[in-house]
């Protein structure tokens, strides 16, 4: 098959949908598919490199809103058109991006499949926004997902959420997958792995890993690391953002900034404990990726949280600073097996079931099935 992905960015542009989009992108040219992607260029220059086209965008909005809406340059939209022309059936990435939109009206244009995967449902944006996308889902998302010829997702609160807005059409749940090296790993391991990352290999490390953008919860890590601080906590922040100034004096703290994914599944395995207050996801893959290496998690009361890991080992979901301080202090103090939380994850989010979900779904749409 030929394949065309579409979305807002692309490695090295960090981000959970970029990652996910990745492996499957990898996991289908393993198995013989010609793949190329299309995005966004930021944070590097436009260009074709192989399978990846990388256009021209103006991206003032999440410089400044944190709001991941790149608006591409007419030349980007040419560009698009070609790629669609080229391929037997479209992937797009969630449906209010104007790449989405514009992917849209050129398959339906061009008679071509299209496969759309809605990764999140609300976002809280806080004020104006939050009223501007609600009415965005009721119309626009609601037009693109009716005119997609499938709509998939991977966390049941997403589709709840939809069929709220009034989206008829089905949307239908593929889990995520991960690579092999998303694993425990030895204790030797884990205290190479802290002097690699030049952290303390003695006393307890608390992980947060996100970009450090508000829907995070970044000013409630740095609320929760000024208390643990003094007993003895050490914060490893991987990720950057607009917000790191918030944790930029906190005290025991290292900020690691942009780790590469490759070696992300090292810094899991020498954690102690994943902090994760965040609000309007869809399932991040930081949290499925810690907990397939064993790490345990302590995470907020939001919707995609409490409808996927609600009965998982070693997660705890709690509300506040307070209680957040209460479920990090009793992880570290009791800390679950390893090997235990990592067999429940490994049972619901493994790699080739992925892939081939995936591909099945895609094979269907060109057969016209």
């Amino acid at each position: 098959m030929r394949i065309l992905e579409v979305s807002n960015f692309m490695p090295p542009h960090p981000g959970g949908i970029e990652i996910m989009i990745d492996t499957l992108f990898q996991g289908l040219q393993r198995r013989g598919h010609d793949v190329r992607w299309i995005a966004a260029s930021t944070p590097l220059e436009p260009g074709t490199t192989g399978p990846f086209v990388r256009v021209p965008a103006w991206n003032w909005l999440e410089k400044n809103l944190h709001v991941p809406m790149p608006l591409w340059a007419p030349s980007g939209w040419r560009q698009l058109d070609e790629q669609v022309r080229w391929a037997d059936v479209i992937h797009v990435h969630d449906c209010l991006y104007f790449s989405s939109s514009l992917t849209t009206a050129l398959t339906r244009g061009r008679r071509k499949p299209l496969l759309v995967t809605q990764h999140v449902g609300e976002v809280p944006y806080g004020g104006v926004l939050d009223w501007v996308q609600a009415a965005a889902y009721r119309t626009l998302g609601r037009t693109l997902l009716s005119a997609a010829s499938e709509v998939v997702t991977y966390s049941p609160h997403v589709v709840d959420y939809f069929q709220k807005v009034g989206v008829r059409k089905p949307l239908r749940i593929i889990p995520l997958g991960f690579e092999p090296r998303f694993q425990p790993i030895p204790q030797a391991e884990r205290l190479a792995a802290r002097r690699e990352f030049g952290l303390p290999e003695q006393g307890r490390l608390v992980l947060f890993a996100a970009r450090l953008v508000p829907k995070k919860g970044v000013t409630r890590v740095a609320e929760v690391q000024r208390q643990l601080a003094a007993e003895g906590v050490t914060l490893v922040v991987a990720g950057d953002g607009p917000l790191a100034s918030d944790i930029a004096d906190l005290p025991d703290t290292v900020h690691l900034r942009q780790v590469d994914h490759a070696r992300m599944h090292l810094l899991y395995g020498c954690a102690d404990v994943l902090l994760l207050p965040s609000v309007g996801e869809g399932l991040p893959l930081t949290l499925q990726e810690g907990m397939l290496t064993g790490l345990p998690a302590v995470v907020s009361k939001d919707p995609s949280f409490v409808a996927n890991v609600a009965d998982a080992p070693g997660v705890a979901l709690v509300e506040g600073k307070e209680a957040l301080v209460e479920a990090v202090r009793a992880t570290l103090a009791q800390p679950p097996s390893r090997t235990e939380v990592a067999h429940w994850a490994r049972e619901r989010w493994g790699l080739e079931r992925f892939i081939t979900e995936y591909e099945r779904t895609l094979e269907s749409l060109v057969r016209g099935n």
